[in-house]
């Protein structure tokens, strides 16, 4: 029986002229992105999918003049490839692409040389801790064993005495020696922008053992050099990856600033943004392993090279305060080590979004370092304390894009917010900071309830509502009875002629929520606006003078707002005279076109003019049932000493309803 690799070697030797017999999944070309699209083909065998897609790569003019830099974007995932499969697949196409590209140059005669970037997905098959290993040492150029025989085996050319998972585990990486890559002042024919692997069962937390031989590849890719074929980015999704892994991207990620020859290697030759999400053995000791590796991966002064990653991505990593605090120290002790951070899924409290937040605010003093985007979505953990930690980083300019999705904030958390947009408008060194992203969607900040589904016509929940609803009522009828005697007992006299309906039974005084003031406290939406509303009340020359007006996109979405939270909203657009502020509140209580008018944030709307007048024209009902409050309490203070204080004393709160009469409300 042919051996898989002799087949496939069969299959490619056919006249390159002549078109494949076998069309399967989804082949795309654009300007000059070209797509190759064969995943989930079940159906057909590992050997047909690879020479058809060899094929459409070898009939296609991959270097010609097109808008933008030549793409080439491959998907062969959940197609059952193996591990021979996979590094045949990937060792036959960069031969293939490395002769074509330079073919079509000389046939060009092109003077500008443009590198062809290339996307590989590979996830969701079969690959093995073996089989990522050959891939790996393919990339950086190592040679692999191709025998036929060889190739088929489970360890495709790598040694069968594998060491155990204990040894593995017990490796000691300094004890390693780096790789010494040859220098080659050329640019390359084509880079490897992506490689993707996720789904593969290859760091040695699943089914599979770890290998020691997956961890020297790993730590060789992560070296980087010249010859290499490292993709810039590696996304490793779910591939069981535990902290031995992070250890071997932590040392291979030294090694390539420890060598002497460090000045005369590109290290843009290595992978810069690192996807491993989902992968929940890392934990704090894979996180603190990376994060050590970045503190001490600093460049002299002058060098252009990046010392860290463009992105990291540990969600779902199960990273506590311990990882997110290591990651802090990365941040403030080598600024700049990391441009996007996304540490969302987790188990991160306030303490570390504190650490985080302090870490911005230290790199941004030290070095004038402004990061691109942290994400800490849905670590219940983090609440009030840790949003104001974030909220004042953004408010000196450190960080362009915050993501607190699905935390515990609430009004207090919100509002800091709300201050840190305000402050961050007025401020100097923020001129080239024209853009600036809060997405805070999922907490529920909002003073709406959420309605409970209700049972059927006759369930018990049902009956049980309408007692409520009864006893409710009974209780109101009492409870202005009781009123009206006082109020004819006493002499006490209404402030207005709804507190006179209120006295009376005639309308619920909870349900007169238009004029309640601490709502605007309780209220995380309307914390937000009123900070805005607040602060764009003072004179216009205290503020400096903008050609631009700097954009803050805010994410609100489904935090139990009411319409009243929308209307403060609306208003904070609407008066905001030097920021261009859209909201996106969509599933709140807002109707479609109230969300639409938000989130588009158009100064001249009517929509948004009318729901800015109505909040503006409670803001002025409060105020002046506030006045008339103290004018009220006033009034009763003067007849109780009449009356020698027989009805009422100082530590009386009879008149006091929730007010707090110390606030200047504007």
């Amino acid at each position: 029986m042919l051996k898989l690799p002799i087949i496939l070697a069969a299959l490619i030797s056919a006249d390159a002229g002549a078109a494949t017999t076998l069309t399967v999944g989804k082949n795309e070309l654009s300007s000059n992105r070209h797509y190759i699209h064969q995943s989930h083909m079940f159906h057909v065998e590992p050997h047909a999918i690879i020479s058809s897609v060899l094929s459409d790569v070898r009939q296609r003019s991959l270097t010609e003049r097109g808008e933008g830099i030549p793409f080439l974007d491959i998907d062969l995932s959940s197609n059952q490839l193996d591990d021979a499969s996979a590094v045949f697949f990937t060792k036959e196409l960069l031969a293939l692409l490395k002769s074509k590209v330079i073919d079509e140059s000389v046939d060009s005669q092109s003077e500008a040389k443009v590198p062809l970037s290339i996307k590989l997905v590979l996830a969701m098959n079969k690959l093995t801790p073996s089989g990522a290993s050959s891939l790996f040492e393919t990339l950086i150029g190592r040679k692999v064993e191709s025998d036929p025989e060889s190739a088929t085996n489970s360890t495709l050319g790598i040694s069968k005495n594998n060491q155990t998972s204990d040894n593995a585990n017990n490796t000691n990486l300094d004890e390693l020696e780096p790789v010494e890559n040859s220098e080659d002042e050329a640019m390359p024919d084509f880079l490897i922008e992506e490689l993707d692997l996720s789904f593969n069962d290859i760091g040695g937390h699943g089914v599979h053992p770890p290998n020691v031989q997956l961890l020297d590849s790993t730590r060789r890719l992560f070296e980087g050099g010249r010859t290499t074929s490292a993709p810039r980015i590696l996304t490793l999704e779910n591939c069981g990856i535990g902290p031995a892994f992070c250890r071997s991207i932590g040392r291979g990620f030294l090694n390539a600033f420890e060598r002497k020859h460090d000045r005369s290697t590109n290290l843009s030759y290595r992978p810069s943004v690192l996807r491993i999400g989902g992968n929940s053995a890392i934990g704090d000791s894979g996180t603190v392993a990376l994060a050590a590796a970045l503190r001490m991966a600093m460049l002299n002064d002058g060098d252009n090279a990046k010392s860290g990653f463009d992105e990291l991505d540990l969600s779902s990593c199960n990273v506590g305060d311990a990882g997110a605090e290591a990651l802090a120290l990365a941040l403030s002790s080598n600024p700049g080590c990391l441009n996007r951070l996304d540490l969302s899924n987790n188990k991160i409290s306030d303490a570390g979004s504190k650490a985080l937040g302090r870490a911005l605010v230290d790199a941004l003093h030290s070095s004038g370092a402004v990061f691109e985007q942290i994400i800490l979505d849905n670590n219940v953990g983090i609440g009030d304390d840790g949003a104001a930690a974030l909220a004042e980083a953004m408010a000196l300019g450190a960080v362009k894009s915050i993501s607190i999705r699905s935390c515990s904030i609430q009004a207090e958390g919100i509002a800091a917010f709300g201050k840190a947009v305000l402050s961050l408008a007025s401020r100097k060194q923020c001129d080239d900071l024209r853009h600036v992203h809060i997405d805070m969607s999922g907490n529920h900040f909002g003073t709406r309830k959420i309605k409970k589904k209700k049972g059927a016509r006759y369930s018990a929940s049902l009956i049980k509502d309408k007692a409520s609803t009864n006893i409710k009522f009974i209780g109101k009828t009492l409870k202005g009875a009781a009123k009206r005697f006082s109020a004819e007992t006493i002499g006490l006299t209404a402030e207005s002629d709804d507190d006179e309906e209120v006295m009376g039974g005639l309308i619920d005084e909870e349900e007169d929520e238009d004029a309640d003031g601490d709502k605007l406290k309780a209220c995380g939406g309307m914390s937000f606006a009123g900070e805005i509303i607040r602060g764009d009340e003072y004179p216009l020359s205290q503020k400096k003078d903008l050609t631009r007006l700097l954009k803050i996109s805010i994410g609100m979405r489904q935090c139990c707002l009411d319409d009243g939270a929308l209307d403060a909203l609306a208003a904070s657009i609407a008066g905001a005279k030097n920021l261009d502020i859209s909201v996106d509140a969509s599933m709140n209580s807002g109707e479609e076109n109230v969300v639409d008018a938000l989130k588009s944030a158009e100064k001249d709307s009517k929509l948004l003019t009318m729901m800015a007048q109505r909040h503006m024209d409670l803001l002025d009902r409060i105020a002046n049932a506030r006045q008339r409050q103290l004018e009220a309490a006033e009034a009763a203070a003067a007849r109780g000493a009449e009356l020698g204080g027989a009805f009422f004393d100082e530590d009386d709160d009879f008149y006091d309803i929730g007010f707090d009469y110390d606030d200047d409300f504007d």
